[in-house]
């Protein structure tokens, strides 16, 4: 058993992305995403792995395949590998996304801690 703690890893990105990774393995992935207010999360896919989006803290908008809804606080989102999604802080405070991804990407980059 570990524990983690949230709050370790939620951060006011000093550019518009900071992500933080909580566990990684060979089959999952976890991480906390934090998006500055009026930032973004690029278009990407994950191509051949499930993610689970939960929002901790903020607004947002979520664009998946050019389909557009608005989460808050407590949605949980899954999206699909081939599905192309992209994430628009639409608050005026921090975002704070609770991601995993299963299986893990190939890409060792998306086990890394990032800033951009």
């Amino acid at each position: 058993m570990e524990k983690f703690n949230l709050d370790n890893y939620t951060k006011v990105p000093e550019k518009s992305v900071a992500k933080r990774v909580i566990y990684s393995d060979e089959n999952t992935l976890a991480f906390v995403l934090n998006i500055s207010p009026g930032e973004s999360l690029p278009d990407h896919t994950h191509y051949d792995s499930t993610v689970l989006l939960q929002v901790i803290n903020g607004t947002a908008r979520l664009i998946i395949d050019e389909e557009s809804i608005n989460i808050q606080e407590n949605d949980l989102i899954k999206i699909d590998g081939p599905e192309t999604m992209s994430v628009h802080n639409t608050g005026g405070e921090n975002l704070v996304l609770y991601v995993t991804i299963s299986p893990l990407p190939a890409d060792e980059k998306y086990a890394q801690n990032a800033d951009f």
